[in-house]
């Protein structure tokens, strides 16, 4: 559903009526992090907070798009430099579709809106792309899949924007379905939906200290995984083992890389457990997988925070609690819990209380559904 909001912006800024609307979710990743662009295994879910929009083809060759959160940007051709601020995204989502299909794309104008804290670890980025590509697509009717729209915004980010994330955030957002967390192999794209069990709840903790994934040390991260994976004599950290970091540790292999290694390695399993743990509703298994998640994360990985570290002590004290862990890239943003849905007012109220106590920033806890993924229609 499109908000109020977005209609009553799309009357200040344009004449006459949008053609289409889209809508696209964010993502909450409950286990399997800094695995995709490894090659590796994830487990993403579609949430109920979404970047939505009205748009319609332009009648000039340039893209005019408002936001109501960041604001209006001056137009851009699709042919010319990238923006500099939001609308880079826009820019590179229109440039990949273009190499997709094989010829131009009609410009795009129109409003988008979004629930989506930015920054926050919760795919603000690739809910806009898949928001903006199924736009495109039913415009210029290209009758292309959903699974493809998450593989031209994953082109779309690492090309065209910069970013050298894995596909897991366009794939979550493309091909969420409700009530079901998806299961996600990067390294061939099979995917498949889990039921979330009856009675559990997931909570998003957001201690509002923001990263910028581009200027952060996330590129620090691939760049160490490459090189962790070129010292195992391997092309991914998919094909790595514990038994070869141990051997390869004892030829000269350094901490940093074996640790990033360890992490890709151990995470894997982890995910293959948490399948069998959310199949078979087995709650202490869940809790103690994601709490060696984000141990791994902490130590081997070097990705956690102080008011991470003290939102995951605090969810454990909570009533209710199942599982807690930071969730996307780290240093900074939110984690991702756990709970026994009936309990959400007590825990969240507890968390407050013991987080509190940091003298952090003020978080916002709030619950969240496991979602569809990005869809467009007529008006």
């Amino acid at each position: 559903m499109i908000p109020d909001d977005a209609f009553s912006l799309w009357k200040e800024y344009f004449q006459g009526d949008p053609e289409v609307r889209a809508v696209a979710p964010g993502r909450v990743n409950l286990i399997g992090e800094h695995t995709d662009y490894n090659q590796g295994l994830v487990f993403p879910v579609a949430i109920d907070r979404r970047t939505s929009g009205l748009f319609r083809a332009a009648s000039r060759d340039q893209c005019r798009l408002i936001s109501g959160q960041a604001g209006a940007e001056a137009p851009f051709r699709l042919l010319g430099s990238s923006p500099k601020r939001w609308t880079r995204f826009a820019w590179a989502c229109g440039r990949a579709l273009s190499e997709h299909v094989d010829e131009a794309v009609p410009a795009l104008e129109g409003v988008v809106w979004s629930d989506i804290p930015k920054g926050s670890g919760l795919s603000s980025s690739a809910a806009l792309e898949l928001c903006l590509l199924s736009a495109w697509n039913a415009v210029g009717a290209y009758g292309l899949s959903n699974h493809e729209l998450a593989k031209i915004a994953w082109r779309a980010e690492t090309r065209f924007v910069g970013v050298a994330c894995g596909v897991m955030d366009q794939m979550a957002s493309a091909l969420g379905e409700a009530g079901r967390a998806i299961f996600i192999d990067t390294r061939t794209e099979e995917f498949s939906g889990w039921r979330i069990p009856e009675g559990l709840g997931m909570v998003v903790m957001d201690t509002r200290k923001r990263r910028a994934l581009a200027s952060s040390a996330y590129s620090h991260r691939v760049d160490e995984c490459r090189r962790s994976a070129q010292a195992l004599g391997i092309t991914s950290l998919r094909d790595a083992t514990l038994e070869m970091i141990v051997e390869c540790r004892s030829h000269g292999l350094d901490d940093v890389a074996a640790r990033r290694a360890r992490h890709v390695v151990t995470e894997n399993a982890r995910v293959l457990a948490f399948r069998e743990g959310l199949e078979r509703d087995h709650r202490p298994s869940i809790g103690t997988l994601c709490h060696e998640s984000h141990q791994s994360l902490k130590y081997d990985y070097d990705v956690s925070s102080p008011e991470l570290d003290a939102m995951v002590e605090a969810s454990a004290l909570a009533p209710g609690f199942v599982a807690a862990r930071l969730t996307g890239a780290g240093f900074g943003g939110c984690c991702v819990g756990l709970i026994e849905r009936s309990k959400f007012r007590s825990f969240q109220a507890a968390v407050l209380g013991e987080y509190k106590r940091h003298n952090f920033t003020r978080p916002h806890i709030f619950e969240v559904t496991a979602s569809s993924g990005a869809k467009a229609g007529a008006v």
